[in-house]
């Protein structure tokens, strides 16, 4: 069930916590009180508390004048959460972001967060991508490999140079598969 967090802060800037909770606060919702609680932290220590942030999940801040961080942090900290499939609200600006790839504060958020790791070399890759070198030996020249190296006369050294491999990506590559059978 999606739960609605209000995360409430009291600020010079802003109105008392009793005040921001009259004013936004829906029936269930669950209150975080920031007095130990960084916004960028709210998550971890929702975690930690065992209501951890979920899609469909909505947080409701009273008025940014009530989040003690920079624009960039703020930015960084709203992209990781839409990301995450969580909708968060402005209840004095009357602004929601939902985490929707056509919604356009959530595109601005996501272009914003692009653009600063850009800036500051940070990779912007797909997380479903693999880090690391791309195999020099694909998992379907496996058969061939096995032919070559049962053809008479014929030595790891001989198929790797063959393949334009090192002996040891070929000793690697073969150890990796002995092992996928096993398994």
């Amino acid at each position: 069930m999606p739960k609605n967090v209000l995360f409430l802060v009291e600020n010079n800037r802003s109105p008392s916590i009793e005040e921001q909770r009259s004013a936004c606060q829906d029936d269930g919702a669950l209150v975080v009180d920031a007095g130990a609680i960084s916004f960028q932290d709210m998550d971890k220590a929702l975690v930690r508390a065992g209501d951890g942030l979920e899609a469909g999940d909505t947080i409701t801040v009273y008025d940014f004048n009530c989040l003690a961080l920079n624009t960039t942090t703020l930015i960084r900290v709203l992209a990781k959460v839409l990301k995450k499939g969580v909708t968060v609200r402005f209840h004095a600006q009357d602004i929601t972001i939902r985490p929707d790839e056509q919604d356009e504060p959530f595109k601005l958020i996501a272009a914003l967060d692009n653009h600063w790791r850009l800036v500051h070399g940070i990779k912007t890759h797909a997380n479903d991508s693999k880090p690391g070198r791309k195999a020099r030996l694909a998992d379907d020249q496996l058969d061939e490999i096995r032919t070559m190296l049962g053809a008479q006369g014929a030595t790891v050294t001989s198929v790797a140079k063959e393949l334009g491999v090192g002996r040891t990506t070929l000793f690697d590559f073969l150890q990796r598969h002995r092992q996928d059978e096993k398994s």
